[in-house]
């Protein structure tokens, strides 16, 4: 689905922080069939039918977090979110920040230790395409205290949480205005407390077999996901964790 502008408080953007951005370049294109666009930065935009998905960079020494996918969320006025996030109990992480003609980030904490960033656009309006082959497509959030974190995103984001499906054990989230779920919150340990990042496939065991072949390893292998369809938990070739989804 092409999107030209993320409505706020939608998932609208995914870097990679990676100790070997050429290698993810190789194992992500071969697997999702990217396109790589370099900038002068070093920064990397990963691009499908010219269409922006991703980016990644350079893992910098002394940044906060390790090696992995971090999901953005759209926000219209990232001082707002900010007071937001501090106000429902989370941390500044990394504060607004202009990211040249692109637009603002900014990191944040949440109470249950999970990191997630904002983006207020400029030029860039974020992904290009959502829900469909290798593109974001579903954002699993683990967290020690799913009840908690549903009350945090809602007053952050103002998010709504719908039961899990029969059989599910992941309450859905939607964002308001939205009309379908873009994720779920699942109750996790509280060393694993983050969002993991789902990128669409057509064939999940296909997919899940050329990742290995291409130096992925397999941390949890397809499965059902009652009421979203099928899922796969992997690691890339420098052990940052993803997962695949096939939509019902």
């Amino acid at each position: 689905m092409k999107i030209t502008r993320h409505p706020a408080g939608a998932p609208c953007w995914a870097d990679l922080d990676t100790p070997d951005v050429a290698a993810a370049r190789t194992f992500y294109g071969s697997l999702f069939g990217w396109q790589a666009l370099e900038l002068p930065t070093g920064y990397v935009n990963f691009t499908k039918h010219g269409e922006k998905i991703v980016g990644a960079v350079k893992l910098r020494a002394g940044q906060e977090h390790s090696a992995g996918w971090s999901v953005y969320f759209m926000s219209d006025d990232l001082n707002a979110t900010t007071k937001a996030v501090e106000a429902a109990g989370g941390r500044v992480v990394s504060p607004p920040t202009k990211v040249s003609v692109a637009g603002s980030a900014a990191v944040y904490g949440a109470p249950d230790g999970g990191v997630f960033g904002a983006w207020e656009p400029d030029k860039h309006p974020g992904s290009g395409l959502v829900r469909e082959p290798g593109t974001p497509s579903w954002y699993g959030l683990s967290s020690p205290a799913p009840d908690e974190a549903r009350a945090f995103y809602a007053r952050v984001f103002d998010w709504t949480a719908a039961a899990p499906p029969a059989g599910g054990t992941a309450a859905q989230l939607k964002f308001s205005g939205g009309v379908a779920h873009f994720g779920g919150i699942a109750h996790g340990s509280p060393d694993v407390a983050g969002w993991t990042l789902h990128f669409g496939v057509e064939d999940i065991d296909v997919a899940v077999a050329q990742a290995i072949e291409l130096g992925g390893t397999v941390v949890a292998a397809p499965a059902a996901a009652p009421g979203v369809g099928r899922t796969a938990v992997l690691k890339d070739p420098a052990g940052v964790t993803f997962a695949l989804i096939e939509h019902v």
